[in-house]
């Protein structure tokens, strides 16, 4: 598999993105089940998810504050690897142009492999290496208020380092020694007022596999889809109601409110979901499957992939020991198929949850 993840915040929807002053640990997004962890030092900043303004969907990741003179606010998350070689693509925008730090690529140690920065005229500046060398200052013309999109291909076992701005030409940054990275790590410290920065579409590949294995496109992650109707394969027992998918649909999570469980090995349940819309033409990259759950011993659940009478249970998983990270499974391919997903072939496919012996 190529494609190890993309996000941009549509399974960890919230009513408000705040999450202020942490005092300076990382921390969950609102406190809620995420990938995405926060920090700041100061009362003044608010980190998470924005349902206000999004490139494409319905979300974005935001990086709000109002105080300067060295106070910061930051956001991460991972991909569940450590990368030898990968490819890179973000969208992100900015309220007011300054010199800001936009990413930071880190080690799970948060060792410092390769910073991207913005300045005061909307130039892109990179830099690689753990003593932060700057390899190139890119002229851009870009301004507030508008998406440009980032790429980059990054192999730090041959100091490779290319970057391509809005489908431009690559610009070469290699030479300088730099690390495998496990974070990105947003935002940093602030030097003015009332700023912000989203961002959204975030993808991530590696060079392994037949697709997905180089320079990604120009990526629409769309709303995120959620269950809206039962199966009759409903062996899970739901913790409350009439129906299943009531148990699970929620956004954000509502956590031992309501859930569906499993105490008995080969149960399964298989859920329909909300209908994806795009146009027609559309081209699918792959599917992402979050799953919300907890377990309470080594058992491991599987994935299954259901469609006119055919069935395939993917790689059984570990779920965690809590809520609060997401499992998520990454589906390139249409199963059934083998071949890449169509938008009505997702759309008649049921995604499900098999209890199995660790």
């Amino acid at each position: 598999m190529a494609l190890k993840g993309f996000h941009s915040g549509e399974d960890t929807r919230f009513p408000s993105y705040a999450t202020r002053n942490t005092s300076s640990s990382w921390t969950k997004v609102a406190n809620q089940p995420s990938r995405w962890e926060v920090r700041s030092n100061h009362d003044f900043a608010a980190m998470g998810i924005d349902t206000n303004l999004a490139y494409t969907g319905t979300t974005s990741v935001r990086v709000h504050s109002a105080a300067g003179g060295g106070g910061f606010c930051q956001m991460r998350r991972h991909f569940g690897a450590t990368f030898t070689e990968s490819y890179l693509s973000l969208m992100f925008q900015v309220s007011l142009l300054q010199s800001r730090i936009l990413f930071t690529l880190t080690d799970s140690g948060g060792n410092i492999a390769v910073r991207v920065m913005s300045d005061d005229l909307g130039r892109i500046l990179v830099y690689a290496g753990t003593t932060l060398t700057l390899k190139k200052t890119i002229v851009t013309g870009w301004g507030a208020s508008e998406w440009h999109q980032i790429r980059m291909h990054m192999k730090p076992s041959t100091s490779t380092l290319e970057i391509k701005l809005d489908g431009g030409n690559t610009v070469d940054c290699s030479g300088t020694t730099f690390g495998n990275w496990y974070y990105i790590q947003l935002c940093g410290t602030v030097v003015a007022n009332s700023d912000d920065v989203w961002f959204d579409c975030f993808q991530v590949n590696d060079t392994t596999g037949s697709v997905n294995n180089s320079w990604p496109d120009t990526p629409r992650i769309p709303t995120g889809l959620h269950p809206d109707a039962d199966t009759a394969i409903t062996d899970w027992t739901r913790s409350s109601g009439s129906n299943d998918f009531d148990m699970i649909k929620e956004l954000a999570p509502d956590l031992d409110s309501t859930y569906v469980y499993s105490n008995v090995f080969n149960e399964a349940s298989r859920f329909d979901f909300v209908d994806l819309a795009e146009p027609a033409n559309s081209v699918i990259i792959g599917v992402c499957l979050s799953i919300v759950g907890k377990r309470a011993d080594d058992a491991k659940i599987v994935p299954v992939v259901s469609r006119g009478g055919s069935s395939v249970e993917l790689t059984a998983v570990t779920l965690n020991q809590d809520y609060m990270t997401p499992t998520e499974v990454i589906i390139e391919l249409d199963p059934i198929t083998a071949a890449a997903w169509t938008q009505t072939n997702l759309n008649a496919t049921t995604f499900g949850i098999k209890h199995v012996a660790p």
